[in-house]
């Protein structure tokens, strides 16, 4: 009588503890095998304004854009993992953070930190961010900058129309190499952009939030 006692007690007690809330985060879209949340879309927005030094847009157009942004990533981040590409390391995502952080406070960590704080981000939510940039640019340089050709017809176009006649002109010698690596930048982004549409008809890419496609 006293076991059934005390464990009608147990149960009742239980029941009145408070239960601490679960925030669930909702997936808002999947491509592939991988998941998009309603935090990461928040999130990406709230980097992006950081970076530019603007407010924060969390209108359904802005979570839009950066949605589809975010599945471009995804898409990568696929390719990356099957082709066993080198991943920015940890050191090297923390060297991108300083760097960024002399370069726009003064070299003060705890100035970055407030800062982020303030809108709901951490340091270690900017450096994962940089590292993100770094490993799609060495994606697109690896994958697609090795089929680049650029013709010198190309390079002299853009001397002419760009560089001769500017403010401050340099010498077609000294300013060739700096454009053909221009060119061929913007050749790998398109080649990229490309792989991208390509890649998106070949995904299920599911969107759990219908107001994001």
């Amino acid at each position: 009588m006293r076991r059934r006692l005390f464990i009608s007690l147990f149960c009742l007690t239980a029941i009145a503890l408070p239960v601490p809330a679960v925030i669930v985060d909702r997936t808002a879209i999947t491509v592939g095998n991988k998941v998009i949340t309603d935090s990461e879309i928040a999130r990406r927005i709230r980097l992006a304004a950081f970076q530019n030094g603007q407010l924060a847009d969390l209108s359904l157009a802005s979570r839009r854009e950066a949605a589809q942004r975010l599945i471009d990533l995804k898409l990568v981040e696929r390719e990356m993992d099957l082709g066993h590409y080198t991943r920015t390391s940890p050191a090297d995502a923390a060297q991108l953070l300083a760097t960024f952080t002399t370069e726009h406070f003064r070299s003060s960590p705890e100035a970055v930190r407030l800062s982020l704080a303030a809108i709901g981000l951490t340091p270690a939510d900017l450096q994962a961010e940089f590292a993100e940039q770094a490993d799609l640019l060495s994606f697109t340089t690896l994958r697609f900058r090795p089929a680049v050709e650029v013709s010198d017809r190309e390079i002299e176009e853009y001397y002419r129309n760009h560089i001769q006649n500017g403010a401050n002109p340099v010498s077609y010698a000294d300013a060739r190499s700096g454009i053909e690596q221009i060119l061929a930048n913007e050749r790998a982004d398109l080649d990229l952009d490309d792989w991208l549409r390509d890649q998106r008809k070949r995904t299920s890419i599911v969107y759990l939030e219908k107001d994001l496609q």
